[in-house]
């Protein structure tokens, strides 16, 4: 049912961003480790499709809320690590906060025929 998926993609997508900045805000992560960690620690309610991952990381480093730097990895092998800046921090302490105070009000909503009976 293509109604599910709507609403699925809807619901993710207003919340990877800050997801991945509070992945980054406790360590510096490359890509696919940030995607096995919002997997996991999502308990796989967030798998990212490949690829997907870097929209919203190119998104954010353009916005400054990110950066990057490279690292060796291996002989031959170099990973793209990615870091928190201020400006995300910031941005991820009032998303925090505005995620809290969304999910309430949409509790309440939800709840509300309950509470008129």
């Amino acid at each position: 049912m293509q109604w599910k998926t709507d609403i699925e993609e809807n619901v993710r997508s207003g919340l990877v961003e800050l997801l991945i900045l509070q992945l980054l805000s406790e360590e510096d992560m490359y890509g696919y480790q940030i995607k096995q960690e919002l997997r996991r620690r999502t308990s796989d309610t967030f798998v990212m499709k490949e690829g997907s991952l870097y929209g919203p990381l190119y998104r954010m480093h353009s916005r400054n809320l990110i950066s990057s730097h490279k690292e060796p990895a291996g002989e031959k092998r170099i990973r793209n690590y990615y870091h928190i800046e201020p400006a995300g921090e910031e941005y991820l302490a009032f998303g925090k906060k505005e995620i809290d105070r969304v999910f309430r009000g949409v509790k309440e909503l939800m709840n509300w025929q309950k509470k008129q009976k």
